[in-house]
């Protein structure tokens, strides 16, 4: 595996650990596929942030890169969200032995899967069911779930347990002066734009660009919007900035992030992008 980061090892975690952004600000470091670490009015959320290998049928990782650093590592992580229940959203190699180094960290999951992680030994009292139209309030900063729709093509409707719970989510995460939204791997629908509009405006948006094809479709590698999607969904909305994602860990999932900023110049040239390189310190103010 090529080494990619800008930024790894101890020399991140104390960045991440010694940030502390103005009130109107947030800081935020990309960990590759769709992983971020943010820190917003002084807490650190890690979102769909995945240390470990990601093991192959013939037993080796097949990551594009290794992790930053081991999840074992002592770091600073109040809330470690997660957005589905795929081994590069939700892994308990990740989350068991972080955990375990780190035992104030509480995690927040879509309800349909709390079990996954009480069953593997993590307090019923650090885990956090999210469901759609319950906002969590949290220290000064506010959590909205908001569906997203993935497991089948261009379904109207994201898949729901027997109680009505989405099982795959977005989430926006706001304080009084920033938000931003982490849309989970997602199609774009009428029932998704919806929430979002409810929600009012947005200063960024993470959002993958891996798109899908027959091949991958014929595989049951399920995909994701393309770049074209996340710059119509860009328009569509109030969002100042874009980061896309989920273009580079996994070999047969990737996207030239180029083809993303070629849309975004000719379509929404009135907003703005950033591309992160991985481990970097992007500072939005």
């Amino acid at each position: 595996m090529k080494t990619r980061w800008y930024k790894s090892g101890k020399p991140l975690l104390k960045e991440i650990s010694q940030s502390s952004p103005a009130a109107n600000t947030v800081h935020i470091w990309y960990f590759g596929q769709h992983g971020f670490a943010v820190n917003l009015n002084g807490l650190v959320f890690y979102i769909d942030v995945i240390l470990n290998a990601l093991t192959g049928e013939d037993g080796k990782d097949c990551r594009n890169y290794p992790p930053p650093f081991n999840p074992g590592e002592v770091q600073r992580v109040d809330y470690y969200i997660c957005t589905h229940n795929h081994a590069d959203h939700l892994n308990l190699g990740t989350i068991l032995p972080l955990s375990g180094a780190n035992p104030d960290t509480k995690f927040i999951v879509p309800a349909p899967w709390v079990s996954i992680l009480t069953r593997a030994g993590i307090d019923k009292n650090k885990v956090i069911g999210a469901a759609c139209g319950q906002t969590l309030d949290l220290m000064g900063v506010k959590i909205f779930p908001v569906p997203a729709i993935h497991t089948q093509f261009i379904q109207s409707d994201g898949e729901k347990d027997k109680n009505g719970n989405y099982k795959d989510m977005g989430f926006v995460i706001k304080t009084d002066s920033v938000s931003l939204y982490h849309s989970g791997d997602t199609w774009i629908t009428p029932v998704l734009i919806d929430f979002l509009k409810k929600l009012g405006s947005i200063n960024i948006s993470m959002l993958p660009i891996n798109g899908t094809d027959w091949e991958r479709t014929s595989k049951d590698c399920i995909g994701n919007i393309s770049a074209m999607d996340a710059v119509k969904l860009a328009m569509e909305l109030s969002i100042d900035l874009v980061i896309p994602c989920h273009y580079d860990m996994v070999p047969n999932n990737t996207e030239n992030p180029a083809y993303f900023v070629d849309c975004f110049y000719r379509y929404c040239p009135q907003k703005r992008f950033h591309m992160c390189a991985l481990g970097e310190k992007f500072v939005y103010g």
